[in-house]
């Protein structure tokens, strides 16, 4: 969910591939966007949200969009993590799982090296993935493999196979495809990045390529990539979302290593490395190493700031470690003072945590950022914290299908029986339907793969 949308200039292949440069750009339910004239996303329940102040875009106006609130998350963890084990040796793999805050090797059932110095990573730190993924409906729900497996595929069967129910559709050009917003008819930065992270995930790299495909024909404006265009690929709207930048760029360095850089269309390498370089140059401030809501808006978006995949892009992006590694620790930061006593934090916040918005639409997607990072990187034991304190407060009652999907993460940092009411609840939500399939959709998918252990980190 996006809301705000401003112009940038950005980096153009030769080759004619990927050009992008964007502001954030919404796409979700509560969105606004200034500058390009165009209205967010309405949702069911409709509150009216005013833009940020910021740039003008093409026309120079700046826009209210109506929009739903949905509910509140947050959380966030530690200003660094430690030191990478030294001399060879491997993070432990007994009650703790991987090195964390200023952690040497662990001393679980893994073999310690030299020891790891705490403080900032170097380069290499966090560069070795996991070698295997919980799946947390057969550890917590009590159910097989097999049913996991199966309950994956018939979300992505539904969601993406073409039928009454589907998000994903043929483009207007042969190799291409599109996921479409149902409820606004329009396509997404958002919906697009979010399909080809699902895509790569699942191994399918036909659909992954069509979606790829839309984005370089029709949502290219100038030196930015629209956030949205309609289903036919006319421009909506001529400036970008930060978040769908990052899931492009993420979805991009996992398919050149999953898939490598000859097995299809794209040199998947050089196209990631060009959407990193503009979300280097304009996503983020570089002062503070935090994604911007918008290109010079000076402050953030919670649900923006994904500092998994930003530890991943320092292993990948070796030119721009350091600002990667930077930008792990200024988001583990952020997470940390953003989040209020009940883990909650707003669609807005100063560089700094302080809420500038409450929490809304945008907000329920703060817990998968930071449980995906406990999950895989075990940062840092402020996320257990966390996850108890957000837990407590989403305990208290229902929410919409992205919600309860995006909480069921929170398995993976509470104790056992505290965590499997959450994975229960996602186990047992119906695949999203009717209107607003398309953000409820998506982020059900999402889930599915992080709890089912099938979304791994291919770097």
């Amino acid at each position: 969910m996006r809301t705000t949308s401003l112009p940038r200039s950005v980096f153009f292949m030769a080759c004619g591939a990927i050009a992008a440069a964007c502001a954030s750009g919404g796409t979700g339910p509560d969105d606004a966007v200034p500058g390009d004239g165009t209205a967010g996303k309405n949702s069911s329940a409709g509150t009216t949200h005013v833009t940020p102040p910021g740039g003008a875009g093409a026309d120079g106006n700046q826009v209210v969009a109506t929009g739903g609130a949905g509910a509140s998350s947050g959380g966030a963890p530690a200003t660094s993590f430690g030191g990478s084990p030294s001399g060879g040796g491997k993070a432990g793999a007994g009650s703790g799982g991987k090195a964390s805050n200023g952690g040497a090797g662990g001393s679980g059932s893994g073999t310690s090296g030299s020891g790891g110095s705490a403080g900032a990573p170097p380069p290499t730190a966090g560069c070795m993935p996991p070698t295997t993924y919980d799946n947390l409906f057969v550890t917590l729900s009590g159910h097989t493999q097999a049913e996991s497996d199966a309950k994956v595929t018939a979300a992505w069967s539904q969601l993406f196979g073409g039928g009454a129910n589907t998000v994903y559709y043929k483009g207007p050009g042969a190799d291409e495809s599109y996921v479409q917003d149902i409820a606004n008819n329009d396509v997404r930065t958002e919906g697009q990045s979010y399909g080809m992270m699902i895509a790569v995930q699942l191994d399918h790299q036909a659909e992954f390529d069509r979606l790829w495909a839309f984005v370089k024909a029709h949502m290219l404006s100038g030196k930015q990539i629209a956030w949205h265009t309609s289903t036919s690929g006319s421009k909506l709207a001529t400036g970008g979302a930060p978040d769908g930048d990052e899931y492009f760029a993420a979805a991009l360095v996992f398919a050149a290593k999953r898939w490598g850089d000859t097995s299809g269309k794209y040199n998947y390498t050089t196209e990631a490395k060009i959407v990193l370089d503009l979300i280097r140059t304009e996503d983020f401030n570089d002062k503070a190493k935090l994604v911007q809501f918008y290109a010079g808006s000076g402050n953030t978006d919670g649900s923006y700031v994904l500092p998994a995949f930003y530890q991943t892009w320092a292993c990948f992006d070796t030119a721009n470690a350091a600002f990667w590694n930077d930008a792990v620790t200024a988001g583990r930061a952020f997470f940390k003072a953003a989040a209020d006593s009940n883990g909650v934090i707003g669609d807005q916040s100063s560089f700094t945590g302080q809420t500038q918005k409450g929490a809304g639409s945008d907000a329920v997607r703060c817990v998968m950022n930071i449980m995906m990072d406990h999950n895989f990187f075990n940062a840092d034991p402020w996320q257990e914290t966390y996850a108890s304190k957000y837990g407590a407060n989403q305990s208290k009652g229902a929410g919409s299908t992205a919600q309860l999907s995006c909480n069921g993460l929170l398995g993976f940092g509470l104790p056992a029986m505290t965590g499997k009411p959450f994975v229960d609840k996602l186990w047992s939500a119906a695949i999203p339907t009717g209107t607003y399939r398309y953000y409820d959709g998506t982020l059900y998918m999402l889930a599915l793969l992080h709890v089912s252990g099938t979304f791994k980190l291919w770097y």
